[in-house]
C-alpha cells in the first residue's frame, strides 16, 4: 500500500480520530510516521490540520518532528512525522507490572524538559498519559507523542477538545481551560502508574523512596496552586537533585 511519497510497512495504532502508520519514504528510503484521519469529515480534517501546524513550530529531542502535510487520493489528509524507534510506555508497564524508581527519574526529567519547551511556545499538551510516551531504555531517551487535543496559547474560555479521563486533571474535566499545571498533572500520576502505583488513590508502592513519592505527590495536587509548576522553580534540576540524594546519578545518566 503507498500513500503519495511513503509506502505503508504496518498500521501502528488506531483511535477514534485516527489510524498511524510505520511508513517508507520511496525516494528517501527513510522511515516515517503517518498519522491519517480515519472520518472524512472537515471538522476531522481541520483537527489534524490544526495539529501539524502546531507540531510544524516546535523542535526539541523529546517530541516527533513534522516531515510533511497533504491531502491523500481518498479525500483524507496525512500527517508524515519522524520515526520513533521505542516502545509505548503503556505496554512497558504491563510487561513488567511496575519501573525500577531510579528508571522513572530519568523519563520524568526527559518528559519535563520537553513540557518545559512545549508551554514556553504557549502549547498545552492536553494528554499526557503511558501510551503517548515512547521510551527506548538503553539510550535513556524518552518522547512525548500525539497532539491531536494539544490545545495552543489557551484563553479564559478554552476547553480541552478531549482528554482520558483517569489521567487528565481536575480542572480540565470540570471544563475550565488547560494550563500547564494540567500537563504536570497528567504527567505525575502517568508517573505513579509507572512505579506501580494506584492513579486514582495516588499511592505510591513502599519501595519507591519518600523523597520520589513528595515530589510526585506535589505534582498531582488537586489544587493548580498547589502543584509544581515552573513559576516554582526549576522541576529537571529538583529531580536531578533528588536523584543523585538517592541513588547518586545525576541527569546525565
Amino acid at each position: 500500500m503507498r500513500i503519495g511519497n511513503y509506502e505503508i510497512i504496518r498500521q501502528i495504532g488506531e483511535g477514534g480520530f485516527g489510524r498511524t502508520y510505520e511508513a517508507r519514504h520511496v525516494c528517501l528510503d527513510e522511515r516515517a510516521c503517518l498519522k491519517q484521519n480515519i472520518n472524512l469529515t472537515d471538522k476531522d480534517a481541520e483537527l489534524l490540520k490544526q495539529e501539524a501546524k502546531l507540531l510544524w513550530q516546535i523542535h526539541h529531542h523529546s517530541l516527533p518532528a513534522v516531515r510533511d502535510f497533504f491531502k491523500a487520493a481518498d479525500g483524507s489528509y496525512i500527517l508524515a512525522m519522524s520515526f520513533i524507534e521505542g516502545k509505548s510506555l503503556d505496554k512497558i508497564i504491563e510487561k513488567h507490572k511496575a519501573l525500577h524508581p531510579e528508571e522513572v527519574c530519568w523519563i520524568s526529567q526527559r518528559l519535563l524538559n520537553a513540557l518545559y519547551y512545549l508551554h514556553s511556545k504557549g502549547v498545552v499538551h492536553c494528554d499526557v498519559k503511558p501510551p503517548n510516551i515512547i521510551v527506548k531504555g538503553k539510550e535513556h531517551e524518552a518522547w512525548l507523542i500525539d497532539y491531536g487535543l494539544a490545545c495552543l496559547r489557551p484563553t479564559r474560555t478554552s476547553k480541552a477538545v478531549g482528554y482520558t479521563a483517569i489521567f487528565a486533571a481536575p480542572e480540565v474535566i470540570d471544563g475550565k481551560p488547560p494550563i500547564p499545571e494540567s500537563d504536570i498533572y497528567g504527567l505525575g500520576l502517568t508517573m505513579i502508574y509507572a512505579l506501580g502505583g494506584d492513579p486514582i488513590s495516588k499511592i505510591m508502592p513502599d519501595f519507591v523512596p519518600a523523597q520520589l513519592q513528595e515530589f510526585f505527590t506535589e505534582m498531582v495536587r488537586y489544587d493548580p496552586a498547589q502543584r509544581l509548576s515552573w513559576e516554582k522553580g526549576d522541576l529537571v534540576s529538583r529531580l536531578s537533585t533528588i536523584r543523585k540524594e538517592v541513588f547518586g546519578r545525576t541527569i546525565t545518566k
